[in-house]
């Protein structure tokens, strides 16, 4: 796992209506994530995120932005320092696209790669009600920023 690393759970419902989990590697052992309605921001470690969510029909698949990787580890850094430590967004979903708190796991890593990478990685956002769900993250990156899977953590 690398930063920048985009994490994508399988089998694990953060909403009753909605399936899936979104997170950002912001290093080789931590992973930066929106856990769900009545939490912040959370810096967890890779050991914690993967017991959580794999194992039991549950497992993480992990993707990478290869051809970029100064935007992956920038992405990273803007997560931790300007979404975690300095403005920690509370957990709210749906949530308007056009700001950073309140958000939900999958705007996180949308945000923390438009503003902390580069605008050019990502399709715009056609309104501030649009919805991005983990499971369609990639479909949002443009061309050569689009993630490319490296594997996928079954167990931990």
């Amino acid at each position: 796992m690398k930063a920048g690393d985009i994490l994508i759970c399988y089998g694990r419902n953060i909403t009753s209506k909605y399936v899936g989990h979104a997170a950002i590697a912001s290093s080789s052992k931590y992973i930066m994530e929106m856990t769900g309605p009545g939490h912040r921001a959370e810096h967890t470690s890779k050991a914690t995120f993967f017991k959580r969510n794999s194992g039991n029909k549950k497992y993480v698949a992990v993707f990478r932005i290869k051809n970029h990787p100064k935007y992956a580890d920038d992405a990273a850094s803007y997560a931790y320092h300007h979404m975690y430590i300095h403005d920690n967004p509370w957990y709210l979903f749906p949530s308007s696209m056009y700001q950073k708190s309140p958000s939900y796991c999958s705007k996180y890593v949308y945000i923390a790669y438009q503003r902390g990478a580069t605008s050019k990685a990502l399709y715009p956002i056609p309104g501030p009600s649009a919805v991005i769900l983990p499971h369609g993250m990639w479909h949002w990156f443009k061309d050569s920023f689009t993630p490319s899977y490296v594997y996928k953590v079954t167990s931990y």
